[in-house]
């Protein structure tokens, strides 16, 4: 194995959460970290400490329609015109997570208007709300009841709506594959 060395650190997390009111609060968290003091930005960043820090939230219904958008820049390389941005993300409200969320992101913020970081954050949140949704809002198999079709379904290859997991676990909407 050849020897390696890490420079670099990106940590992620989502988390979602089910507030009292009925909405949902989904987060992102993003960290960038160097292993070695790095001169970039406005000022020289010791080893270990974060360049990124930021916490990006989504408050939607269970619709995912969304409601409200912060964003949190605790540690970002150019203090104040990074943190400008934050306010950009307010026009996201109002759209919905499942309906062309991610076209729509890029129609409103573009890419000098807000940050590229927080704009990649808020691209993971339509899975993060059909993973936390599952099993909650919508069930994860059709017994029968259901009458919506539910959100998951062809927006990856497992479940799509002519294989075989769909034809199992959801066969009301089931599509015999065309040839």
């Amino acid at each position: 194995m050849v020897a390696r060395q890490l420079m670099h650190l990106r940590q992620v997390e989502l988390a979602a959460f089910m507030r009292d009111d009925g909405l949902w609060d989904l987060e992102v968290s993003l960290s960038d970290r160097k292993t070695q003091v790095f001169a970039g930005g406005a000022r020289d960043h010791p080893a270990g400490t974060p360049i990124h820090n930021l916490t990006f939230v989504l408050t939607v219904d269970t619709q995912g329609c969304v409601t409200a958008a912060t964003a949190d820049m605790k540690a970002v390389p150019f203090d104040g015109s990074c943190q400008a941005a934050a306010d950009d993300y307010a026009l996201l409200v109002g759209l919905n997570l499942f309906d062309g969320f991610r076209a729509r992101l890029r129609e409103r913020i573009g890419s000098r208007q807000g940050c590229s970081h927080l704009s990649d954050m808020a691209l993971m949140l339509p899975t993060l709300a059909i993973q936390s949704f599952a099993g909650v809002i919508y069930p994860v198999r059709d017994d029968g009841t259901q009458t919506q079709r539910p959100p998951p379904l062809d927006r990856c290859r497992g479940l799509g709506s002519d294989g075989e997991a769909v034809r199992q676990f959801f066969p009301r909407w089931f599509q015999k594959p065309v040839d």
